[in-house]
């Protein structure tokens, strides 16, 4: 099935269905997990990326959605931002946004969450800078009744969009050129995020690099506090330091046990673009506190056993 077609059905199908019971309805599992599938084989999505679709939570939704998330940004649609399809409440059409996750806004702002979002909306875009294409710019109508508050916010929170009328849905090599320059912008947006490159945030293995590679290795330590991606790593590689044999079970005891960090093997000058390689064998390694603080400092933060060689081994 195509990207279109899958697009076509939710938007001829849902108001359907939503006269029917929820639980067990073949569209809502079609939402959750065929159109996200789809999704993600029309963009050959890297392993950073996950798609999620919702029709709702134990009742039909007003809004419909299926999101693509970096997992280096969030992984879950209740914060952070990404990129998603937003169905409009009287199934007109859909938005593909650049948007925020509203419900830690709400819990945080209360009821001054859309000017939160408005507010945070302008300040995304203007890290952006100068956004080339069709793009609208600011909020979204999705056409939302008053029973449809949390919906609503997504309205305040879009960053970017792109507008599809339901008679006219553009056809699949569109809307992959679409998601392609809307996942661009969001990775973009990742690049430039000013957390990055805060000077008061700076760590101590930070504290004399440039500009630059200090973007990169803020990157690479996101990279390397995914909690999913570095739980299987540890999973796999086990809880022993790769560079100098230590085991914080074997010192600590049960305080211990079960603790190491993961240390992701790509060379800082490879991340520039959007490909990240996260095999957690073959990409990644298990290192003590005090050995990733230091191989962070070193030339050869991609190669364990040169680290080994040049400072652990002619040190003990």
């Amino acid at each position: 099935m195509s990207l279109n077609a899958a697009l076509k059905i939710l938007l001829e199908e849902y108001p359907k269905e939503r006269s029917h019971d929820f639980k067990g309805n073949a569209l809502a599992d079609f939402i959750r997990n065929e159109i996200p599938v789809q999704v993600a084989e029309s963009m050959e999505l890297e392993a950073r990326y996950q798609v999620e679709g919702s029709p709702g939570k134990g009742n039909w939704a007003a809004v419909p959605w299926v999101a693509v998330l970096d997992k280096f940004i969030t992984d879950t649609v209740q914060d952070g931002y990404y990129v998603v399809y937003l169905v409009k409440e009287d199934f007109s059409g859909l938005y593909l946004s650049l948007n925020q996750g509203v419900t830690t806004v709400k819990k945080q702002y209360g009821s001054a969450a859309k000017d939160a979002l408005e507010i945070r909306a302008k300040d995304f875009l203007a890290r952006l800078g100068d956004v080339q294409g069709n793009y609208r710019k600011g909020r979204i109508d999705l056409a939302c009744s008053q029973t449809s508050q949390l919906a609503k916010l997504y309205e305040f929170g879009s960053i970017v969009s792109l507008y599809y009328d339901a008679k006219s849905l553009p056809d699949d090599r569109q809307l992959k050129n679409d998601l392609v320059g809307m996942l661009h912008l969001y990775f973009s947006l990742f690049f430039k995020e000013s957390s990055l490159f805060n000077e008061a945030e700076r760590e101590d293995d930070e504290a004399d690099l440039e500009f630059e590679n200090l973007q990169k290795i803020r990157i690479h330590k996101r990279i390397e506090r995914n909690k999913k991606l570095s739980g299987k790593v540890k999973k796999l590689k086990g809880y022993t330091c790769e560079a100098c044999g230590f085991n914080f079970e074997k010192c600590y005891g049960d305080i211990g046990k079960g603790f190491i960090e993961a240390h992701h093997l790509t060379p800082l000058s490879s991340l520039k673009g959007e490909r990240v390689a996260l095999d957690p064998v073959n990409d990644f390694a298990v290192l003590c506190s005090n050995c990733h603080k230091m191989i962070h400092r070193s030339e050869f933060v991609s190669e364990i056993q040169e680290f080994r060689a040049n400072y652990v081994v002619q040190k003990s």
